[in-house]
């Protein structure tokens, strides 16, 4: 699933704030556009114009963090009014406006935790929390409950019906292909980017509801979905690796971070869509991930565990946390019968046995400078550490952190006097095993 963990989760923007003037002309104008075109109803115009005057009034009356979520919001809309993307996305981002302007100021509630999911008045629509920019539909999420309920044969092909077509307002046209897109600033990138993971697992999960009803309109916006997978970024998500090889960025704003376990869950997704559609366009993407995954997905594992992302070229990256690297491995083992001559029974193999396995420390190297005491020493994966220094059974110190794999400076501040010390350095796998490595020093 698409959640802003770990490394990733860090590199959230700030919202963008919101100059009065600049955002009522911009807002306003672009709905005042649409009506005069013809593109937007008067019951709509009139419904629009509304929200966004009353959500404004909310911002400068509300407080704390309330006051900064609404805002959030409204600036996030008036950066799409800014680069020409809201008249494109008006549905979905007025959506979020009402959504988020219900929450706070109707129904005076406070933010929420951070990634918590929740619907709206009986909508089966799926909204995330995001701090900075409220309640923002999460297309990812939609996606897989929409393929999850067509995979289920209880499912009634009414209720995948009206689920599919709540969505389907929400698409946006993206220079020649239709969209999901996501609307709060994410990686380094404006609001109004697309995701290759929600777009395939989209294009998954449409292809299931044609099969159980039947209705060939979910199989054709699947296939032009497929329009992502052709078009570099920022519009689509094909990262061009050379010779018939592309990787499927997560973010199609963010080309430098590639995500392994998202690429996996797009080879699925691809690959299930044109064994059952038959999509000869379909197949090209998959063809082209696959020889990608092939030369590059080996990359992700670290000898230890797994790459929740790294550079294009590189094996520098953020290491997964437990639940990313146990989805990452759980996509392999879903690849492993489908490509059986590939990369991922393997990598599946390994993955399983690093959840086996304690954190590997290498030796523990002590040197003093005055009365500080410099130790370095090397740690394989992610964990825990902790650091005890003892003189004989006194402890004077004592200390944890967290643990990233790679080579770890510490520093700690010694009594005076000549004594020998014992130090002692625990780690502290991510599911709980443990290692340690001991040393005296004088």
């Amino acid at each position: 699933m698409f959640r802003c963990g770990s490394v990733v989760g860090a590199l959230l923007g700030l919202a963008l704030l919101v100059p009065a003037t600049a955002s009522a002309r911009g807002v306003q104008g672009t709905l005042d556009a649409l009506a005069a075109s013809g593109d937007l109803g008067p019951e709509l115009h009139t419904r629009y114009t509304r929200d966004w005057s009353q959500a404004r009034v909310a911002v400068r009356h509300l407080h704390g963090y309330a006051r900064s979520e609404l805002k959030g919001v409204l600036s996030n809309t008036w950066s799409l009014a800014r680069h020409d993307l809201l008249a494109r996305s008006v549905t979905p981002a007025f959506l979020t406006i009402e959504r988020n302007y219900e929450w706070f100021w109707v129904d005076g509630n406070g933010p929420a935790a951070y990634g918590a999911r929740r619907t709206f008045d009986g909508s089966p629509l799926i909204f995330e929390f995001y701090p900075g920019s409220g309640w923002q539909i999460q297309p990812l999420a939609n996606f897989g409950r929409l393929g999850g309920l067509a995979a289920n044969r209880r499912t009634k092909p009414e209720a995948l019906v009206s689920y599919a077509d709540t969505l389907l307002p929400l698409a946006v046209e993206r220079d020649g292909f239709p969209a999901f897109e996501y609307y709060f600033p994410w990686s380094g990138g404006r609001p109004g980017w697309i995701s290759g993971m929600a777009t395939a697992t989209g294009i998954q999960a449409l292809g299931r509801v044609w099969q159980r009803t039947g209705q060939a309109r979910y199989r054709d916006l699947a296939e032009r979905m497929l329009g992502a997978f052709f078009q570099r970024p920022p519009n689509g998500v094909r990262l061009y690796r050379g010779h018939g090889r592309a990787h499927y960025l997560q973010y199609s704003q963010a080309p430098h971070l590639l995500v392994g376990n998202a690429f996996a869950q797009s080879l699925i997704a691809l690959d299930e869509f044109a064994r059952a559609s038959g999509s000869s366009r379909a197949a090209l993407a998959l063809e082209r991930g696959l020889r990608q995954a092939d030369t590059s997905l080996r990359r992700f594992d670290t000898g230890s565990w797994s790459l929740y992302w790294r550079r294009p070229g590189t094996s520098r990256g953020g290491e997964s946390d437990l639940h990313y690297h146990q989805l990452f491995e759980g996509f392999l083992g879903k690849l492993c019968p489908r490509f059986p001559n590939g990369p991922f029974c393997a990598m599946r193999q390994r993955f399983a046995r690093y959840e086996t396995e304690p954190v590997r420390i290498g030796p523990l190297r002590a040197r003093a400078h005055g009365r500080m005491l410099r130790m370095r020493v090397w740690t394989s994966k992610r964990g825990s550490g902790r650091l005890t220094i003892a003189h004989g059974t006194h402890v004077i110190h004592t200390s944890t952190f967290p643990l990233e794999r790679g080579t770890h400076t510490l520093e700690r501040r010694l009594p005076r006097g000549r004594r020998t010390y014992t130090i002692r350095f625990e780690a502290t796998s991510l599911n709980g095993l443990g290692s340690s490595r001991e040393r005296t020093f004088r």
